[in-house]
């Protein structure tokens, strides 16, 4: 149960696999202005870990008061893209970069980003490189652009103007070289992005997405060198919206599945698989694919990659939750004090509803729920709970009981659960029902199987005929 408290708890930072042996770090040596007031973090973002298989992040705190900062921070030794607040800078083993940072007077200059920057040293060109490439695609005028053919033609011009910074930049090394290009096909998809977002009319005709992808490759061998979490996020948004213009019936799913499939970032591909478990899980419980999704993970990330374990904890987790499987056993108090077990209720289909008082859907629901449980006031072979997630006090005890009287759920069914979760019981309960956020609902069989761990939102309009469904399986 540990490894799934963890799991269900955290969330952990992305990973790489690109480096291949010990270097000599990098150093940043960063000076930040801010001609007016800023108080912020200054965020650098990196590869790192014993075996460069983690995303970093450091933040360096500008006082409000201090217009001039210098900091220094050493990076692993790797060639690798790290970001510095939004900007992103090829970094290769044992040089320095010398950047200097000036928060902007105008927020929409660009590229994108609080500051403007610029560098200085030997390797300046090469460090500017990745920045400028962004101000030459962003700077990419789509209003003057009405087709594909006429965006080609603006994607000609940028890519002209790259190929003389390229040039001026002198970059020796074939994986640095091997990233500068994809940082490119980043930028270009970005600006067809762009396009496809100003021009929606255009995004239903044939053709369209594949000429959105040409050029892109998530399977590029350079991706596992990013070691910005941010600009990996942009490269699976950018990806996935030109999958779903070349198929619009794809789903998560099948995002999913094409990245562990293809992509060879191992961080990448299990950050984005722990993120899937993490947000289906929540939303809809355990469900057949989740098997296929966990089987695959396990034959395609590094056996004990942190994203392997973290996908393999969540499925454990939320696999508790298969229908036909044993629900937990819990015992908790209702308003009278008195202790209420599942097992009371052997030989009745329970449908439980899980709420609290600060949660305004739930509040919104608990009409419905007595409703449904008045409908079945004449059947002894089924059986209402509510259950109050919240914090222990006695003040909260006591305008729970209040409340439930206000919203006629009072009762000896109406059951209290503690949300502290130094609690062991009430840890227990939230993990083997991976109560992640509510409102919930769950269906209980008369053997104390799961019917479904995680019913519909109730405010659909199928969901008395849901209740009815799960009444009809008593048997």
């Amino acid at each position: 149960m540990r490894a799934i408290s963890l799991s269900l708890m955290m969330m952990l930072g992305w990973n790489s696999m690109y480096a291949t042996g010990p270097a000599a770090p990098a150093k940043l040596q960063l000076q930040v202005t801010a001609k007016r007031t800023f108080g912020g973090l200054v965020r650098v973002g990196y590869m790192g870990g014993k075996a460069m298989d983690e995303f970093k992040e450091d933040g360096f705190l500008l006082s409000a008061n201090t217009p001039t900062a210098a900091f220094n921070k050493t990076i692993p030794g790797a060639t690798q893209i790290i970001s510095v607040s939004e900007t992103a800078v090829l970094v290769e083993a044992g040089e320095t970069v010398d950047m200097a940072l000036t928060l902007k007077d105008n927020f929409a200059a660009l590229p994108a980003g609080p500051f403007s920057a610029r560098w200085t040293g030997k390797h300046a060109a090469r460090h500017a490189l990745l920045y400028r490439i962004d101000s030459i695609y962003q700077g990419g005028d789509i209003k003057t652009a009405a087709t594909t053919q006429q965006l080609d033609g603006v994607i000609a011009g940028c890519e002209k103007a790259v190929a003389t910074l390229l040039a001026e930049a002198n970059i020796t090394g074939s994986t640095a070289r091997k990233l500068v290009d994809f940082y490119e096909d980043k930028a270009r998809i970005q600006l067809k992005y762009r396009f496809a977002e100003a021009h929606p009319e255009l995004k239903t005709t044939p053709g369209f997405g594949d000429w959105y992808l040409q050029g892109f490759n998530i399977g590029d061998a350079a991706i596992p060198a990013v070691g910005s979490e941010s600009l990996t996020r942009e490269i699976v948004l950018y990806w996935w919206a030109g999958r779903k213009l070349q198929d619009s019936t794809l789903t998560t799913v099948n995002q999913v599945t094409e990245l562990l499939s293809q992509c060879k970032s191992n961080v990448l591909s299990g950050k984005v698989t722990s993120n899937w478990f993490l947000v289906e899980g929540r939303n809809r419980g355990f469900f057949p694919e989740m098997k296929t999704i966990s089987a695959l993970a396990k034959a395609t990330l590094r056996p004990g990659s942190i994203g392997a374990k973290t996908c393999d904890s969540l499925y454990q987790a939320y696999a508790q939750l298969e229908a036909g499987l044993p629900a937990y056993n819990f015992a908790l108090k209702n308003e009278n004090g008195d202790i209420v077990r599942l097992s009371d209720f052997r030989g009745k289909v329970v449908i439980i509803d899980i709420w609290a008082m600060w949660c305004h859907g739930c509040v919104e629901g608990l009409p419905l729920f007595r409703k449904i449980a008045d409908s079945y006031k004449d059947k002894n072979d089924i059986v209402f709970l509510t259950i109050c997630w919240e914090a222990p006090d006695s003040e909260t005890q006591e305008e729970w009981k209040r409340f439930s009287v206000r919203k006629n759920i009072n009762g000896v069914n109406n059951l209290f659960l503690s949300a502290d979760r130094s609690d062991p019981k009430a840890q227990e309960f939230m993990l083997r029902y991976c109560l992640t956020s509510i409102t919930r609902w769950v269906a209980i069989d008369p053997k104390g199987n799961f019917i479904d761990a995680h019913l519909k939102y109730s405010k659909d309009e199928n969901f008395e005929r849901l209740i009815a469904n799960c009444y009809k399986m008593r048997d």
